[in-house]
């Protein structure tokens, strides 16, 4: 096993706070990582104001750096409430992005997918209709403001990061009156 895998092993199997970089993307999010493999890496995310904030599935080569065990983690760390009863992460396929997609929208009833590489700002929440291991498409939430629903049709090979089950997406439901699983 290479430096790496032993050290997110270690870091899963000691449970240990980190801060997990995609500096491509300018972005860092605190987490437990719950689940890795050669290509994807699962986080249990907080929000910077250690807050439970869902999951987020990232592709271990957008990853630039982890971070653990310093001064800023460390507080971030002491303000958490770690909400252990969540049960939905061992119901997460991360063998493929296809699996990923499946598992997230079934444990989550919605997903949220990132396409970092054509526009950094960009986030498409909503509910899988049909999927394939080439195209998805979704029944799309927009904003609270907007809430319009639409179609859409998107190439997986686009997506860059899948997140679920964080406090925006969870009112979108709530306003969509969407019912959730026992898991989330």
């Amino acid at each position: 096993m290479n430096i790496a895998d032993n050290t997110l092993k270690s870091l899963h199997t000691n449970d240990t706070f980190v801060d997990i970089f995609t500096d491509h993307f300018d972005e860092s999010f605190y987490g437990f990582i719950i689940d890795f493999n050669d290509e994807f890496l699962l986080l249990e995310h907080y929000n910077d104001d250690s807050l439970y904030n869902g999951i987020i599935v990232f592709r271990r080569e957008d990853i630039t750096r982890i971070k653990w065990d310093n001064n800023g983690i460390n507080s971030a760390f002491k303000l958490i409430s770690r909400q252990k009863n969540i049960k939905g992460f061992v119901e997460i396929d991360i063998k493929s992005i296809e699996s990923i997609l499946k598992s997230v929208d079934k444990t989550f009833k919605h997903v949220n997918l990132q396409i970092q590489n054509i526009n950094s700002d960009w986030s498409i929440i909503g509910q899988i209709q049909e999927i394939d291991s080439e195209t998805i498409i979704l029944k799309e939430f927009g904003t609270m403001s907007t809430l319009d629903r639409g179609m859409l049709m998107l190439s997986i090979a686009d997506i860059t990061r899948v997140d679920a089950g964080g406090i925006y997406e969870n009112n979108l439901l709530k306003i969509h009156k969407v019912t959730k699983s026992a898991n989330s």
